[in-house]
């Protein structure tokens, strides 16, 4: 049900579909959880997590519109994870699937289940994990980002804000107030991205983000800014998913052929004249 794989989605399928974190090594203790997920009409889906096994909550979703010839519903999350430590990690996905007043010819396959015997309401569920790990050589403690004695910088007017945009390319503007060293950013929980100054970012994915922008000075202190954001198809206008109703597709086609045979009745009435 999950696939974790930071190169795209499962646009044509149900399942969902981590970008962050994957199997892979992170130099950084503070990831995002970034991920898709598609289902078919009618299911409601539900997400929690758990990290080395203890809980963390729910994973919201939103709607990003369909793909695929079955009209798959993509929504997407993104959650800041909690600080992890050096070492190994085990995030544990929870999905939850839900079929409620089914009443089609047969019963949904495995691994749907009937809530109560005779009922037309159903539920799946999986449980998937996924292993990574932080590499506690390549940054630095927490502790040591800030000393006592040093000024920290300050990174303001930040020109990505927390809202919605309908262009995947996006300006990265902002203005420190000193000196710097080093200037960086992060985009959903990747690894840091060195730039020298005011830069652009490109090909951003229908979904929500989470953007960090950190800023050295010469005494070694360090000032972040971290935003979330969103861009949106600029198709999709509907804030849910649901499939066309039968009945209105059937009118519709009756609609259809009574217009036919009304011109065929027609044109026969003027022969005969």
């Amino acid at each position: 049900m999950v696939k974790a794989n930071s190169a795209g989605a499962m646009l044509f399928a149900g399942g969902v579909t981590v970008y962050s974190p994957v199997n892979a090594t992170y130099d950084s203790n503070f990831l995002t959880l970034n991920l898709t997920c598609g289902c078919g009409a009618g299911l409601q889906i539900s997400l929690n997590y758990t990290i080395d096994g203890a809980y963390e909550g729910a994973i919201p979703l939103v709607y990003n519109g369909t793909s695929g010839f079955q009209l798959i519903a993509i929504e997407t999350g993104t959650v800041q994870l909690p600080e992890l430590s050096a070492g190994s990690h085990c995030l544990t996905i929870y999905e939850q699937a839900t079929l409620n007043d089914y009443h089609g010819a047969n019963p949904p396959g495995s691994p749907f289940q009937s809530t109560s015997t005779g009922g037309a309401d159903y539920v799946a569920s999986w449980v998937d994990p996924i292993y990574f790990s932080i590499d506690s050589s390549s940054f630095t403690p927490t502790s040591t980002l800030q000393p006592a004695l040093s000024s920290t910088p300050a990174i303001t007017n930040l020109s990505i804000e927390n809202k919605t945009y309908t262009t995947p390319d996006l300006p990265l503007n902002f203005n420190v107030n000193e000196n710097t060293s080093k200037v960086a950013y992060s985009l959903d929980g990747k690894n840091n991205v060195t730039i020298a100054g005011n830069t652009t970012l490109t090909g951003l994915s229908v979904g929500a983000h989470n953007l960090t922008v950190y800023a050295w000075n010469n005494n070694g202190s360090v000032a972040s800014q971290t935003v979330n954001f969103a861009v949106a198809s600029l198709t999709s206008s509907a804030s849910g998913f649901s499939a066309p109703s039968p009945n209105a597709a059937l009118v519709g086609l009756m609609a259809s052929v009574a217009v036919f045979v009304g011109c065929c009745l027609a044109c026969f009435k003027k022969r005969k004249l």
